[in-house]
């Protein structure tokens, strides 16, 4: 009795022990693996490009140089905004020499001096920015500026009018000034101009958006450049992307994160472990992109790979 008991025990053990394995030999069924014929893209290039007008001053890269984001790659000037800066300072020493007139315990008033200066000085912005008015309007009409940028040069304009205005008013009249909250104010608003011209002077340095190889070099120094012209070209090939096309019935094998090896069909052979990024789904096969470490610059556009996922 005790020797059936042991039998049929063992037999139980048996059974229960190959049910286990034929369970494991149908998970590793359902995970085949899976080879994915891939090919190299295009590296990721983008444009130096010009955030103002003005005038190619200089180029500070070579094609074939290496920069990294934000490096100075190229500087424009503009007379337009160097006799705005000036004015905008002349504007805020104007302001407090008043103000420290206004503090004299010994002054009972402030007269406004060489208001013709001024007036001449914001006659010439007017001037200046009527310029850019008509050109913009003329730009418009091909559709080589957007509204928007026409918008601007109009508002631009009527603010140099404005200004002129005052200027002139004040050019015919002496002002008596004793109230120095006014003249505070004056000189705050002097200081923000200045500001705002600064801040687009800054503009005329060109920065490089990515990191990476000047492929192309567009403009040449002396020239004249508008907002968006672009300047060089610069490709990033410290990493590559592979693309490879994936079967529907085979898309549930994979998702991004999955640990997959990259073979790229080179000379000898690189092969590479890493995970995909993302998938992209599409009217039948999806498209699954693996990006690759790319230091040295081999790996070029067009190789062909193998993606394996096990």
């Amino acid at each position: 009795m005790k020797r059936a008991r042991a039998l049929l025990s063992g037999t139980a053990c048996l059974l229960l022990f190959t049910a286990c394995g034929e369970e494991r030999d149908a998970e590793a069924a359902a995970t085949p693996r899976v080879e994915i014929r891939g090919v190299i893209a295009a590296a990721q290039t983008a444009n130096a490009a010009a955030s103002l007008d003005g005038r190619l001053a200089a180029i500070h890269v070579a094609e074939g140089a290496a920069v990294r984001q934000g490096d100075l790659v190229a500087t424009l000037a503009s007379p337009a905004l160097d006799r705005d800066l000036a004015y905008a300072r002349a504007q805020v020493a104007v302001a407090e020499q008043r103000l420290r007139e206004a503090r004299r315990p010994i002054a009972t008033s402030l007269i406004l001096g060489d208001a013709g200066a001024r007036e001449r000085a914001s006659a010439e912005i007017l001037q200046t920015r009527e310029n850019q008015r008509d050109r913009y309007r003329e730009l418009f009409k091909s559709r080589d500026v957007t509204k928007e940028e026409l918008e601007n040069a109009e508002a631009a304009y009527a603010a140099a009018l404005r200004d002129w205005l005052v200027e002139r008013e004040r050019a015919s009249m002496k002002v008596v000034q004793t109230d120095t909250s006014v003249l505070r104010l004056e000189l705050e608003r002097a200081k923000a101009e200045q500001a705002f011209v600064n801040d687009r002077k800054a503009m005329l340095a060109v920065h490089a958006p990515i990191g990476g190889i000047v492929t192309r070099v567009v403009a040449r120094p002396g020239e004249s450049i508008y907002t968006r012209d672009p300047i060089l070209e610069i490709a990033n090939t410290a990493t590559v992307d592979v693309h490879g096309a994936i079967a529907p019935e085979l898309q549930r094998y994979v998702r991004p994160g999955t640990q997959v090896e990259v073979k790229v069909i080179t000379v000898p052979p690189r092969r590479f472990t890493v995970p995909i990024r993302n998938i992209v789904p599409g009217n039948g096969n999806a498209i699954i992109v693996v990006p690759l470490p790319n230091p040295d610059g081999v790996l070029q556009a067009g190789q062909q790979a193998v993606i394996t996922v096990k």
